[in-house]
């Protein structure tokens, strides 16, 4: 079985302020965290960046296949997916440092047994739904879970699935999405609250702590 892996690292920073990937944490660049964790669990490895980052990126991590991102991060993952072939695929967002290697694992090892896997996390705070700056609604929040990434699938049949996906006027947010579109609900595993994602300072700042 030949497992390959797709970081996700085409985003251009307009929340954060600059490229949170190749932002410094703990002495690293953000990026390499996962890219150190894929490196030791799949076959190949594809790191999906802006056309301007690429022949940075190639030289930083000479293992890895880089290709170019697309405008929104659906095409970034059409792109990685178009440039391997494998069985299983494993894909994940740059700006989730924290992966354990436990959890890739995971993932890869429901996906392998059901064909589909996603990371999930049971929500813990109280959920208000707000409309026109108006509370309207509590919600359940048992019913609730936080998707997140690494995600893996059969790749032949994500594959298809994004044949498709690509042609249609919608935005898929993550991977799980273009599969439930064709195939129903993807599987889960439980998820670590440590694989926080990057989106603001703070959260650099954070996951430093994390890190200790």
């Amino acid at each position: 079985m030949r497992v390959a892996g797709i970081i996700v690292a085409a985003g251009s920073g307009r929340r954060f302020g600059f490229k949170k990937q190749f932002a410094r944490l703990n002495g690293r660049m953000v990026l390499e965290y996962s890219a150190s964790v894929f490196r030791d669990v799949c076959d190949d490895t594809v790191i999906v960046v802006q056309k301007e980052d690429m022949d940075f990126v190639k030289n930083l991590f000479q293992f890895a296949k880089v290709v170019e991102g697309g405008r929104e991060r659906m095409n970034s993952v059409y792109n990685g997916l178009v440039s391997v072939s494998c069985d299983v695929v494993l894909i994940h967002d740059a700006a989730r440092p924290l992966l354990d290697i436990e959890l890739a694992g995971a993932v890869l090892h429901k996906a392998v047994e059901c064909e589909s896997a996603i990371p999930v996390l049971r929500i813990a705070e109280t959920i208000k739904r707000i409309e026109n700056k108006k509370i309207i609604e509590s919600v359940d929040r048992n019913k609730l879970y936080l998707a997140q990434t690494p995600q893996a699938f059969n790749y032949k049949k994500l594959k298809i699935a994004y044949d498709k996906a690509i042609t249609k006027d919608k935005n898929y947010t993550d991977e799980s999405s273009v599969w439930e579109e064709f195939y129903g609900f993807a599987q889960y595993v439980e998820g670590d609250r440590k694989n926080i994602k990057i989106t603001t300072k703070e959260d650099l700042e954070f996951a430093k702590c994390l890190l200790g």
